[in-house]
């Protein structure tokens, strides 16, 4: 017994091990492919209902593809407005910092006995420290710049191809296993493309609400730029957890910088407030059950997703656990796994309330 369990342990490490050679070494490959199915996932109940209507399946699927495109365009619209209105307060916020600096110069100068002379020239070292590198990392950015126009126009074929020929692909995974056994593989694959599209989908009405909340409270408060602020700080949103850290810094530092000094205190408990409700009354209720997986699974989803792909593997790891959950699921050697990778948390009764009550809504 001790031998056949050491068999198996070694072939689960050897196969984790392969499965992250190829996802890191693959990544050029693997990662326009996945963002392409994932879109196609999501996509999917608006091309049909397109289909529905009458339209040709080329025709739906290119106006797929326009709906992509005016979604990236909106948010590189949204960011080139945020650095148009910036770059007109410059002046202001300049010495707005510049009086920030020299406070915590004198706040340094107070504690540690470090005059501001000394803080400059420490700082100066390490900026030339960083102009070394400054070369590379632009030419990094550049190239890595090329590399995303290429990702992207890739992106959209895979996205044309996979929803052109949408039944030939989902026949090809019913051929793959035995006759009896498709109509159950045939539940698991409209299973899977269902929780990746809700995932999706929730993610997007998530920070929708976010967007409103932050718009409405920045606005209240008199953040300079408010709603542009907003808008910027729902982005990183998209991957859950860290996106809201990475998201409320932008605010933050124009509360400090752009506001006036009893404005911090205000943006952060907006940032909060926001923060507790989308976590545990709307994504609960606009993502449902897609992502059933374990809280700490999720962070690892993420921490992993970060050390394979980079930022498209935060978005991407995600969901794909989730899909791995399921298929874990279906194949009893694979539950032990299943029961690792579910989610164990219960809701509160008030939240199943809440949803049992869309769901009648909408039936």
């Amino acid at each position: 017994m001790k031998s056949i369990s050491l068999y198996r342990v070694n072939g689960v490490l050897l196969l984790v091990i392969l499965t992250t050679i190829i996802l890191y070494y693959g990544k050029v490959f693997l990662i326009p492919l996945f963002f392409g199915i994932m879109l196609a996932m999501l996509l999917l109940p608006v091309c049909r209902k397109l289909e529905m209507w009458g339209i040709g399946r080329i025709w739906s699927t290119l106006i797929g593809i326009l709906i992509i495109i005016l979604f990236i365009l909106a948010i590189l619209g949204i960011i080139g407005a945020q650095g148009a209105s910036i770059s007109q307060d410059l002046p202001k916020m300049q010495a707005k910092a510049q009086q920030f600096i020299q406070t915590a110069q004198s706040w340094i100068q107070g504690h540690y006995g470090v005059a501001p002379q000394e803080q400059i020239s420490y700082l100066q070292k390490g900026v030339s420290k960083i102009s070394q590198s400054a070369n590379k990392f632009f030419t990094s950015i550049l190239s890595g710049f090329m590399g995303l126009i290429t990702g992207f126009v890739l992106i959209l074929l895979y996205f044309f191809f996979l929803m052109w020929k949408r039944e030939k692909y989902k026949e090809f995974f019913l051929k793959l296993v035995k006759e009896e056994n498709r109509e159950e593989v045939n539940k698991e694959l409209n299973q899977i493309i269902h929780v990746a599209a809700q995932y999706l989908i929730g993610r997007l009405i998530s920070m929708v609400f976010l967007a409103i909340f932050y718009i409405i409270g920045f606005s209240v408060v008199g953040l300079q730029n408010g709603p542009l602020v907003a808008l910027v700080a729902v982005i990183p949103t998209i991957v859950p957890y860290v996106g809201s850290f990475v998201g409320a810094f932008f605010p933050l530092t124009m509360a400090l910088i752009g506001g006036s000094s009893g404005m911090f205190l205000p943006v952060v408990i907006i940032l909060i407030v926001a923060q507790v409700i989308d976590n545990n009354i709307i994504e609960p209720i606009v993502e449902g059950e897609s992502l059933d997986i374990s809280p700490i699974f999720t962070i690892v989803a993420i921490v992993l997703g970060e050390l394979v792909w980079g930022i498209a593997g935060m978005v991407l790891f995600i969901p794909m656990f989730a899909i791995l959950n399921i298929i874990c699921a279906h194949i009893p050697a694979l539950h032990p796994f299943n029961f690792l990778l579910e989610n164990e948390v219960e809701e509160p009764k008030w939240v199943n309330t809440i949803k049992n009550w869309f769901k009648r809504k909408h039936k």
